[in-house]
């Protein structure tokens, strides 16, 4: 009987491994910061409350965001071209920062991106 139960948990094992991390993989997308602007300031001078917009490519869309540094210096203005991992849902984006704090921001506009680039000929 333990052997039976071990060949059990044997064959089935991997299976359940795999399908947890295709659901994670699904869900989670990486995504690259193409660009960050800051918005003018509607009377806030602390530096913490600095709101930027945000662009994120994803596959062949380009959503853009407007949220909070995620840390008091801005080092949000730097992160162009860094590659995140990101949740796309119907009207926000989620991301996690190198704190592992999750951020929820809203989607301002989504475009899709055409594949304007064309093959050479020689």
């Amino acid at each position: 009987m333990p052997k039976l139960l071990l060949g059990i948990l044997i064959t089935f094992l991997p299976a359940l491994m795999l399908a947890q991390s295709s659901s994670s993989s699904v869900t989670y997308q990486p995504a690259t910061i193409m660009a960050v602007n800051p918005q003018p300031s509607a009377g806030n001078s602390h530096p913490n409350d600095a709101l930027y917009e945000v662009s994120v490519k994803v596959k062949q869309t380009l959503y853009v965001v407007v949220t909070k540094s995620p840390s008091p210096s801005g080092s949000i203005q730097y992160a162009v071209g860094r590659e995140v991992l990101v949740q796309i849902g119907d009207d926000t984006i989620t991301w996690n920062d190198i704190m592992g704090e999750s951020h929820e921001v809203p989607i301002i506009s989504r475009t899709t991106i055409t594949d304007t680039s064309t093959a050479q000929s020689r």
